[in-house]
């Protein structure tokens, strides 16, 4: 004997499908009423990376894409941007990096 489970013959089917019907009712209302968020572009107040007036060798090499040794040896023979030495500790200007890369175009 084979039994049907179409719901108007299974009032217990039947009974489920109402229940479906008003919970996904219920949730489509729900989410009608909640506020829409729309997604904003969160913009730093503070710049993430202040500019440097002065620059280390270090910082310079890695600028220019070379080594150390190269800047130390242009600075023994008179070549390069001009410099600084402070406290034992060599630092450039960014304005004459700038204006040195402007020369050297």
């Amino acid at each position: 004997m084979a039994t049907n489970n179409t719901s108007s013959s299974n009032p217990r089917a039947e009974k489920m499908g109402d229940v479906l019907d008003v919970l996904s009712s219920g949730i489509a209302k729900t989410a009608a009423n909640e506020p829409k968020f729309e997604p904003q572009l969160l913009v730093a107040e503070v710049p993430a990376e202040p500019t440097r007036q002065l620059l280390t060798e270090i910082m310079l090499a890695d600028r220019w894409v070379c080594s150390v040794a190269r800047l130390q040896r242009w600075r023994t023979v008179g070549e390069g941007p001009q410099y600084l030495k402070i406290v034992g500790k060599v630092l450039y200007r960014l304005k004459d990096i700038e204006a040195y890369e402007e020369a050297c175009l």
